[in-house]
């Protein structure tokens, strides 16, 4: 076979179709002489065994290309059901004789008074009735060699010398001598013929002869009769009547100790399970979780408080196991107040904090969360109880629970800032108000409309004075009000400055860039008024104009603005404009009206007059300033010596 999911269809033709995802095959073209009534497939997918037209049981290859076995049988009637036997032999029932085939001997034939149905296992079948149970197997080879008659295998010899044992009988030890060779192989077919027995005693004086043969047996591996006793326990205690459960060794094994717990607990077997599981060393939580699920299914009549202390006598029993789930079932049932008082004793805020949500458990979930100091938790939790309380109590949830309302802050600035208003005005925070308006103003500021004169400029300005007036009630706010009552006042007149201009180029600037700007673009008038408003100083005034009538190089205008008082910023701002835009003559309009001899040395250095920084240098009488002219000027071997010579004469 390929692998891959296949059916096998009998046709009326001699053959068989195989369907599979990538087509349909015909097989057995060439070995099947007429059309097949029923077919059954082995449990490793290797053989097929098949009933054909005029009586003859073939068991072939699952390719169907070589023919096993071929034999005739009693009646020409297909049977009313076909099934494997373990791996060695085949079924075949009519309507009261059960027919059992195999490669060697003559067929087996078993008489049944009432209907019957076949059911596959792996080492046998199931022989089911309305009165009964059968399983029906090959005898296994250990215990074919023990117990066949006149069988002298070394197994079946030691078997017998531990019954001259307890006779008391000499024999004992001769059997043991016969055997000596071959001790662990006995030793081992005990063990296994014992696993294979469904009779208690049996088993038990099987693996007697075991242990009376592992004493003379120095190599044999002794837990293996252990393991085999835990074995047969828990097969003798789920093959009890009460549980119903005859489970073969070889079953069990494939079954595993997991699945068979869990198919106990389904059969509400949970004391059993619980003790089967505790004898393996295996997780009892399954167990006693699916035990208090069915009890609260089951208890309707048990006060809530009578319950839980039944759980948490059961479920103390396994560390770490999930009480969230069982609460969750109880709330599920409509035991609402149980599943509270189970909750309260999960130790996972991860799994208590969600499932107290689900049934309306929020002061205490916040609680929880903020107990566990799991951000997302609480986030969780807040996010919940804002979909479902009125704004004004959640606000009254929060605000007493300093996390919770820091991380609610958080979130509520960059996504929700009416909420957060709101919130604010409610716990009388009204300065944390006036912060918002202010920023959004600075938000509706980076539209791209708010320009050119835009309208979205006057929301702007009504949102810092709202800001504003907040600030004056808070009384504690002083700076912010007044920088919020100028930053309005500054906007308006940008925004009227850009309406008049007719430019995009004041909003948003500072005091200063906005006088600069008025003054570059000769509109001094307007340059005044702001600074008249805002009161800016007449030093800063200076600055500000120097440097602006130097940016558009209306040097007449410099003058002639520094001959109308005594600048009180002196004329070093006056050289330093003109030196920055490289004009030399107008600077040296200034440089001589510095009364600082220092001031006027480095000016000259500035635009390269040695000999005139030299003489106001000498004035100075600093050899330190000399030092650093000569520094300037290193390049000019003339101006050097004039600096060196001027220094020497300071120096002596």
């Amino acid at each position: 076979m390929s692998g891959n999911v296949e059916v096998l269809l009998g046709i009326g033709d001699a053959c068989v179709l195989a369907v599979e995802e990538d087509g349909v095959q015909q097989l057995g073209l060439e070995v099947l002489r007429g059309p097949i009534q029923k077919m059954a497939v082995s449990r490793d997918g290797q053989w097929l065994a098949s009933f054909t037209h005029d009586g003859r049981l073939l068991v072939m290859t699952s390719n169907l290309n070589d023919i096993l076995i071929e034999q005739e049988c009693e009646s020409a009637l297909p049977p009313e059901q076909l099934s494997w036997c373990g791996m060695d032999t085949v079924l075949l029932y009519w309507d009261d004789m059960l027919l059992m085939m195999g490669p060697r001997g003559d067929p087996v034939r078993y008489f049944y008074d009432e209907p019957i149905i076949l059911i596959p296992e792996c080492d046998g079948v199931r022989i089911l009735s309305n009165s009964s149970m059968e399983f029906l197997q090959r005898v296994p080879d250990s215990t074919e060699s023990i117990f066949k008659i006149g069988s002298t295998s070394p197994a079946a010899l030691l078997y017998d010398a531990l019954d001259h044992f307890d006779r008391r009988s000499a024999k004992a030890d001769e059997n043991l001598r016969l055997i000596r060779p071959s001790l662990t192989e006995a030793v081992e077919a005990c063990v296994d013929a014992a696993g294979h027995e469904f009779d208690v005693l049996r088993q038990r004086t099987l693996l007697r002869a075991a242990s009376y043969g592992q004493a003379f047996c120095s190599n044999f591996q002794r837990d293996h009769i252990q393991e085999m006793c835990k074995t047969l326990r828990v097969l003798n205690a789920v093959r009890h009547p009460d549980v119903g459960m005859p489970l073969s060794i070889q079953q069990y094994k494939l079954l595993t100790p997991a699945v068979l717990i869990s198919r106990l607990i389904n059969a509400y077997k949970h004391f059993l399970a619980l003790r089967i599981s505790e004898y393996l060393g295996m997780n009892q939580e399954m167990v006693i979780m699916h035990w208090a699920c069915s009890k609260i299914t089951a208890s309707l009549a048990i006060s809530d408080t009578n319950l839980l202390d039944i759980l948490l006598d059961k479920l103390k029993l396994c560390k770490g196991i999930s009480y969230a789930a069982v609460a969750a079932h109880a709330d599920k049932n409509g035991r609402r107040k149980l599943a509270a008082m189970l909750v309260e004793h999960e130790p996972r805020s991860s799994k208590q904090v969600p499932l107290l949500l689900s049934i309306g458990e929020e002061d205490t979930a916040l609680m929880k969360a903020i107990e566990s100091g799991d951000t997302d938790l609480v986030y969780l939790v807040l996010f919940h109880i804002w979909q479902k309380r009125q704004p004004l109590e959640f606000f009254g949830m929060i605000q007493a629970r300093a996390l919770a309302r820091d991380l609610f802050i958080i979130y509520a600035r960059c996504y929700k800032h009416e909420f957060l208003k709101d919130f604010f005005l409610s716990t009388g925070q009204l300065q944390e108000v006036a912060f918002l308006l202010w920023k959004e103003s600075w938000e509706t500021g980076k539209n791209p409309m708010a320009s050119r004169g835009s309208p979205l400029h006057g929301p702007r300005i009504k949102l810092i004075e709202k800001a504003h007036n907040l600030f004056v009630e808070t009384k504690e706010y002083t700076f912010e009000s007044k920088a919020a009552e100028e930053h309005a006042k500054l906007i308006r007149m940008q925004h009227e400055l850009e309406v008049s201009t007719k430019q995009a180029i004041f909003v948003d600037s500072s005091i200063s860039d906005t006088i600069r700007t008025c003054i570059v673009l000769g509109n001094h008038r307007a340059a005044m008024k702001v600074k008249t408003e805002f009161k800016v100083s007449e030093k800063r005034w200076y600055w500000l104009k120097v440097f602006a009538l130097a940016t558009i190089r209306d040097w007449d205008a410099l003058e002639k603005f520094s001959k109308e008082k005594r600048p009180p910023i002196g004329y070093r701002p006056f050289v330093e404009a003109c030196v920055d835009a490289d004009e030399k003559g107008e600077a040296l309009k200034y440089i001589p009206k510095l009364t600082d001899p220092r001031e006027r040395a480095e000016s000259y250095a500035r635009i390269g007059m040695a000999k005139e920084a030299a003489d106001a240098a000498s004035q100075a009488k600093d050899g330190e300033l000399l030092g650093r002219l000569k520094m300037t000027f290193s390049q000019n071997a003339a101006a050097s010596s004039i600096f060196d010579t001027l220094r020497d004469r300071f120096v002596s």
